[in-house]
């Protein structure tokens, strides 16, 4: 097992149950005799049940007279709401999907609310550290991580002699005919020892960096630009002017959203497109771009040709068909015949040219139905297993193909989705704002060049103040509308562009975190790469009306072994290109930052 960890399962065991009352089964379970004083750090993930959250780290106490449990998985806040809810009136509540005009599947909290910290079950990202303290008063830490994406219920549960951890499939989405094997159930891998969170923290970014497939270790992250900004409003006339403008700026990747397709399921491009798919391709190829499509792989229109000539393959759920994101269906890929569809017809579209897939909507279906060929009661780790072996046999017949995670913000988030993607989004908001908070969020975890950022249309907000987030980081995507962009907000867009294109970097040890700031910093937000080797670094600061006039320094970083005995230094305005030096003590007192006008700098040091 890489980097120390352990995978944990112990042998199956389900706990009482009757044909009314199926109870949970229990799969891995570890015992830290002495631990006291605990606590758990816990990242939510974005998720449109919670969008004006985004990714959040919470610490939360764990005491005796107070359990905690995280929820993983790809509908981990609705699976919370509804576990609370349980808890809290003593009701075993079957998850659901909702129903009516009003939903379109895109929140699937159909009980309770978003879990609020004094509430026992919380979403959660597939990984967590624990830390406490033990008998002897010394400072222990644990890291552990899940290595599926079904819905894993991860318990912490502390008594007066220390701390029980335990993973449990619950009864509404596991109740099979027959316990499988523990090498065919989720896997928790965990990592012990002496430490506080942030030695647990540093160990798990050692086994995430490790799980990132090795294409995206070696390739810097691309500039992509894609279409959302027109939602589905797209046709083949905007599509060629949107690319047009993409290639004049350099773009390496063009990605059509969703709105080129005939019907979600089928994957045909609407008859407009000359040629099809191989038509999109060759425009996108001439222009020197690769070519992405925007993909909802598990899902089905009503209307599509998959769903009227086999609704067998259409995921139930409770006895119906789920009506989930843009009011379509879902495809139960833990059936066989749907699973081949899927397979089929994304192969289909990288053979007609595409280089990189988009994917999105619901791909792991929950599924209960007696005919397809899984077990109905365990449709959802069917599906896992399913969703995974298409994304598998996809790069195995491709391996030049990029995949990228959308899935609703980037659900789920665990061992499982990293090890097969090659990017994931930060945030679904396309906001300047929303998208640093999730780099600084995945940033705990993950490499930068990882995660990536969408940036649709502000005008609200100085143009160097939005763009300043986009300058570190992962792929960065254009959402807005290139085409309309002005001469001068194109200039613009070209320097940071080549801001963005010294600066980004496939380094497994490089991440995303929020710079030292000193002074009344209230209005003054930034972002910046951990340092280089040798002590280079980069900044970028959004400076809002609140900010404007404060004396506002920015404190590099200079403990890294490459800058311990660097005494001069060169720091530049990455938007002028003017350079000046300073030796280290000016560096320590901190460089001042232009807070004359709300507007976006972009700051870099380096060894002189």
């Amino acid at each position: 097992m890489p980097h120390g960890f352990e995978r944990i399962v112990a042998h199956p065991e389900r706990q009482d149950h009757s044909a009314d009352q199926p109870g949970d089964t229990i799969v891995a379970r570890l015992r830290l005799d002495g631990w006291h004083d605990i606590t758990v750090r816990v990242m939510h993930p974005f998720t449109w049940d919670a969008k004006f959250r985004g990714y959040r780290i919470d610490e939360l106490a764990i005491s005796p007279a107070r359990p905690r449990t995280l929820v993983s998985g790809a509908y981990s806040v609705a699976d919370a709401a509804a576990l609370n809810h349980d808890e809290r009136h003593g009701s075993r509540t079957p998850f659901d999907f909702p129903e009516g005009e009003m939903h379109d599947g895109v929140l699937y909290r159909t009980v309770g609310h978003a879990p609020e910290p004094d509430e026992r079950y919380h979403d959660a990202a597939g990984w967590c550290t624990v830390a406490g303290l033990d008998t002897d008063g010394q400072p222990v830490a644990f890291a552990t991580a899940l290595d599926r994406s079904d819905c894993v219920l991860l318990d912490l549960l502390a008594d007066d002699h220390g701390l029980t951890v335990q993973t449990r499939l619950p009864w509404q989405t596991f109740r099979p005919a027959e316990l499988p094997a523990a090498d065919a159930l989720p896997g928790l891998l965990v990592r012990h020892g002496t430490g506080d969170h942030e030695t647990a923290e540093a160990r798990l970014r050692e086994l995430l960096a490790a799980t990132v497939p090795s294409r995206a270790s070696v390739a810097p992250p691309p500039l992509i630009a894609d279409t959302w900004g027109f939602g589905t409003d797209i046709d083949p006339k905007r599509v060629t002017a949107f690319f047009d403008v993409a290639s004049s700026l350099g773009v390496e990747v063009v990605t059509v959203d969703k709105g080129w397709e005939d019907h979600v399921g089928d994957w045909y491009a609407q008859s407009g497109y000359t040629g099809g798919v191989a038509g999109i391709a060759a425009l996108a190829h001439d222009r020197g771009m690769r070519l992405g499509l925007w993909v909802g792989a598990g899902n089905a229109s009503p209307e599509s040709a998959v769903a009227t000539a086999h609704p067998d393959w259409l995921a139930t759920w409770n006895g119906r068909h789920q009506m989930v994101s843009h009011r379509n269906h879902s495809l139960c890929l833990g059936h066989e015949p749907a699973r081949d569809h899927v397979f089929a017809s994304l192969d289909r579209l990288v053979r007609d040219g595409v280089d990189w897939l988009l994917h999105d909507f619901e791909t792991i279906s929950r599924c209960d139905a007696e005919h397809h060929t899984h077990d109905p009661g365990a449709g959802e780790a069917a599906g896992v297993v399913g969703w995974y072996s298409v994304l598998a046999a996809l790069r195995a017949a491709h391996p030049d193909l990029l995949i990228e995670n959308c899935w609703n913000g980037g659900k789920p988030l665990d061992l499982a989705m990293i090890v097969h993607h090659d990017t994931t989004i930060g945030d679904d908001w396309c906001r300047s704002e929303q998208n640093r908070l999730a780099a600084l969020g995945l940033g705990v975890y993950l490499p930068s060049s990882w995660t990536s950022k969408y940036m649709g249309d502000e005008p609200r907000l100085p143009l160097r103040a939005q763009l300043a987030p986009y300058l570190v980081g992962g792929p960065w995507i254009f959402m807005g509308d290139l085409p309309g962009w002005s001469s001068s907000q194109l200039a613009e867009m070209q320097r940071a562009i080549a801001i963005y294109l010294s600066w980004r970097t496939a380094a497994m040890d490089v991440r995303a975190v929020p710079p030292v700031l000193s002074g009344p910093a209230a209005g003054v937000t930034g972002l910046a790469y951990t340092p280089r080797a040798n002590g280079e670094q980069l900044a970028a600061f959004a400076v809002s009306e609140a900010g404007v006039g404060q004396l506002v320094r920015w404190h590099p970083v200079l403990s890294s072994s490459g800058a311990a005995a660097v005494e001069s230094w060169i720091v530049r305005d990455e938007w002028s290109g003017a350079e000046r030096v300073s030796s280290r003590a000016e560096l320590a007192a901190g460089i001042p930052l232009d807070t004359a006008r709300a507007d976006g700098l972009a700051l870099s040091v380096r060894p002189s």
